[in-house]
């Protein structure tokens, strides 16, 4: 009640919201609808996360008549300001087929510029990129570090891809036991990729390796 009552104060006092977050409050009080002239304002002054959540709206096309176009701009003026979540984004806008601005070098060069920055689901797709020659050549040793890099922040998909990684040898040495560990936790959330790794390589009956030191949650 307290917090409708505060973003109702702040939809009557301004249309347009001071910040960001003044406008995803409207959105979770009020809807999409009343929030939206906020975030077209605030993506006018270059606040990045307002033209990433514009970009969801047009893309979707469930509030608002779709408008790739609209969208794509967004994004790619986003991902310009090194928003990364953007960029991830824009990435996927490249490499689906079913978008007209699909382009599989442009989406590597998106994903790389925000994966070399640090972005988890970013470097697990450059992962991806590395394991099946898309674009590159293949590069199964390069393919484990962004993995890992990815895992180190806790990404599930990339804690799965590198169970694969272990389980088949690609870019290490085979260890089942590493396998398990990485897989476990997909595993135990429902995670689909780390599911068919445990069933593949049945990695239930192998114990975790404990004289590695496992350690997900250290930012890189």
């Amino acid at each position: 009640m307290i917090k409708k009552i505060i973003a109702s104060s702040i939809l009557i006092s301004s249309l347009n919201a001071m910040t960001y977050k003044d406008a995803k409050e409207i959105e979770e009080n009020y809807g999409v609808m009343k929030a939206l002239s906020m975030y077209k304002t605030l993506s006018k002054q270059n606040d990045v996360d307002s033209m990433l959540r514009l970009a969801q709206i047009y893309s979707s096309g469930k509030y608002i008549q779709k408008n790739l176009t609209k969208s794509y701009e967004l994004l790619k003026k986003a991902s310009s300001l090194n928003h990364h979540k953007s960029s991830f984004y824009l990435g996927k806008l490249y490499l689906s087929k079913k978008s007209p601005y699909y382009n599989l070098t442009e989406a590597y060069n998106t994903f790389i510029k925000s994966a070399n920055a640090g972005y988890a689901p970013s470097q697990n797709i450059i992962g991806q990129f590395l394991v099946n020659g898309i674009v590159v050549e293949k590069d199964y040793k390069m393919a484990v570090k962004y993995f890992e890099r990815a895992s180190k922040q806790d990404y599930i998909d990339a804690q799965c891809n590198l169970a694969l990684m272990y389980a088949s040898g690609k870019g290490v040495f085979p260890n089942f036991g590493r396998a398990n560990q990485f897989a476990k936790k997909g595993l135990e959330l429902g995670n689909k990729r780390c599911k068919k790794v445990w069933n593949d390589f049945n990695l239930s009956k192998y114990d975790k390796d404990k004289g590695w030191k496992f350690n997900f949650y250290t930012k890189p």
